[in-house]
């Protein structure tokens, strides 16, 4: 009787799933398609590159003439790896003082209360509705006071400090049992002691996960670094790949092979941790 019950319900789940495996594999494809196209772009001559673009067919995807030549031009014929170098160095930094810089302030506002803890967090809330563009000039003129222009230091401290990350931490810290840190206030810790040897090692999930959000957002900055740096010695890969695009001859196969190897260190990184990435996510609390 049981199982004559449940049969009419067993089309409606499998189509259910059906439909939801489709619109993954649609979304999938969605992002994975133009970077699959990238990478074959990059290993054209340039004659060839924009030769099947209409209409789309196999050869659209997969090079007629296969060739590393563009590569070997940004590798071997130009300062591309310093720039590559730069970025590496300035996203490593920046996102490992964010997560030292964020994660202390969103213990600060999980757990110790203090005159106008609630407005300053809301405050600091208000700050992720502004476009970086509205800050960039004022910015600018602070790190010039600084004699900061064209220096490490302008690309790497003004993208520590993310009231995005420390919201995201917060809420994770906040689920975080209190029990663990009372038997820890007990056996003699300080606020530090806690955050030290009991949040952190329970926090790991969620520091991978802001480290490499705060790595990609490093890797991917373009507007910050092409206002506040004008020496090639400091120059990102992101400007130097505009600079690619914006010369008089534009050469298509140098441009493809700069994106394809400025894309391949995020996408490495991302591969090696995405468990602890999808367990960040998906462990942060909502409570307020």
């Amino acid at each position: 009787m049981l199982r004559t019950l449940n049969l009419p319900r067993r089309p409606k789940a499998l189509a259910r799933r059906c439909l939801l495996y489709l619109a993954l594999i649609c979304s999938a494809l969605i992002f994975v398609v133009p970077i699959l196209w990238m990478y074959s772009l990059s290993l054209r001559p340039v004659p060839e590159i924009f030769k099947y673009v209409v209409p789309l067919c196999v050869k659209t995807f997969i090079p007629e003439t296969w060739t590393l030549s563009g590569y070997g031009k940004v590798l071997f014929q130009s300062p591309f790896p310093r720039f590559m170098m730069n970025s590496a160095f300035v996203a490593i930094v920046t996102a490992t003082l964010s997560v030292a810089v964020n994660s202390l302030a969103a213990y600060a506002f999980a757990r110790i209360r203090f005159p106008g803890a609630n407005l300053l967090f809301f405050l600091l809330l208000l700050t992720i509705m502004l476009p970086f563009e509205v800050i960039a000039i004022p910015l600018y003129l602070v790190v010039k006071t600084l004699g900061w222009v064209d220096t490490y230091q302008v690309l790497i401290f003004p993208l520590v400090a993310n009231a995005f990350f420390v919201f995201l931490l917060r809420q994770f810290f906040m689920e975080i049992p209190r029990d663990l840190e009372d038997a820890a206030r007990i056996d003699g810790c300080s606020h530090l002691g806690i955050f030290w040897r009991v949040v952190l090692p329970l926090s790991k999930p969620a520091l991978i996960t802001l480290w490499l959000m705060s790595f990609q957002t490093s890797w991917d900055a373009f507007i910050w670094p092409l206002i506040a740096t004008n020496s090639p010695s400091v120059r990102v890969i992101q400007v130097a790949i505009a600079n690619l695009a914006t010369q008089d001859v534009v050469l298509w196969d140098e441009v493809f092979s700069a994106v394809a190897l400025g894309a391949l260190p995020p996408i490495l990184i991302f591969i090696m941790f995405q468990r602890y990435y999808v367990r960040g996510i998906t462990m942060t609390g909502l409570k307020g």
